[in-house]
């Protein structure tokens, strides 16, 4: 049974009852966990090739943190219906998915945190539900159909982790009824597997074509615009120009770049360039022996202790802690190198 991840927190290990079966070519894994003050969660995976369904459903009494090992790249359907999940560092940025949101994501990191919240005004419950795909298995889905593709193309040709809307999307009914569909499967053996992969590429369509539609009210040449102006700025966050003059060097006013990039991205320019200067800083830390004020100074922080507090902030660590422990995973070097 190829799995993606794998749980290391005690709190969770502990206290888990996993019982597995075998439907033709699916493997189904219904894990009970019961944890303190009366929590509890089913967690019910089915493997499928190439990917993994997974729903969450429980009462949490107190946040439920949790440590996972990545076993390998992957790419993200994530679903939120009560309750809410939030990462500090998931694809090299803070994730967070609320009450009623979706998210495509990817990433490879090899460990990751994070929390599970509960619904408080709906008697602590939570349910999430998630589908996780080898990268690979994703890029020939994407690549069948143009308009996916260009939600897309700039990240897959490098395996390159991302968060596809920073807040999220509101997820649809129709979403909720096929995944209440595949929680109500009412086959065995091989009409089993059949009707979770139709459900499966169901979720799939229905998921991209709401993703589309809030990523594409920009026009084609509007969008280009600001993946330009974004892509100048991955190599210029140390030293960039001003709001105006980024205007003018592409070609547009400060009013249309500070609406269409925040549209387009989710972030403002400005804090579209404090976060690279930080992932880029982590970076430096992580992988190299580079004196930490050297690398404050070199992705754009003349103040060596306002460096300390934005990065601490972001990553929950100070840069020193990181140096001496080396605690933070390190992202994979060809984003250094693309930096």
């Amino acid at each position: 049974m190829d799995t993606f991840f794998e749980f290391l927190s005690p709190e969770v290990l502990d206290n888990c009852q996993t019982e597995v079966q075998q439907h033709a070519s699916v493997i189904q894994a219904d894990t009970i966990w019961r944890g303190q003050q009366g929590s509890s969660a089913t967690i019910t995976d089915y493997f499928l090739d190439g990917y993994q369904l997974s729903s969450m459903t429980g009462r949490l009494h107190q946040p439920l943190q949790a440590e996972l090992e990545v076993l390998g790249p992957w790419v993200g359907m994530l679903f939120q219906f009560t309750g809410g999940v939030e990462s500090r560092s998931c694809a090299n940025r803070p994730l967070h998915l609320g009450e009623g949101r979706q998210n495509i994501v990817a990433d490879q990191t090899t460990r990751n945190h994070y929390t599970f919240r509960p619904q408080q005004s709906t008697g602590q419950q939570f349910h999430m539900f998630a589908v996780h795909l080898k990268p690979e298995f994703f890029r020939n889905l994407v690549i069948s159909n143009d308009e996916w593709l260009r939600l897309h193309e700039r990240r897959l040709s490098g395996n390159e982790p991302f968060v596809l809307v920073p807040d999220g999307a509101p997820a649809s009914a129709a979403t909720r009824a096929i995944i209440q569909q595949i929680a109500e499967c009412p086959y065995s053996g091989a009409l089993k597997k059949m009707f979770l992969e139709a459900r499966f590429l169901d979720l799939f369509v229905e998921q991209h074509e709401q993703m589309a539609r809030a990523l594409t009210r920009l026009s084609t040449q509007e969008r280009d615009l600001f993946y330009a102006i974004r892509d100048f700025l991955d190599c210029h966050y140390a030293q960039p120009p001003s709001l105006l003059e980024l205007a003018r060097q592409f070609g547009t006013n400060d009013f249309k770049l500070k609406k269409g990039f925040k549209q387009l991205f989710g972030t403002t320019v400005f804090g579209y360039v404090a976060e690279r200067r930080l992932t880029i800083a982590q970076q430096l830390i992580a992988l190299t022996e580079q004196p930490l004020q050297d690398v404050a100074e070199s992705v754009g922080f003349s103040n060596p202790a306002h460096f300390a507090t934005a990065f601490k902030r972001k990553f929950g660590v100070a840069p020193s802690q990181l140096r001496r422990s080396r605690h933070v995973a390190a992202p994979a070097e060809p984003w250094l190198q693309r930096a």
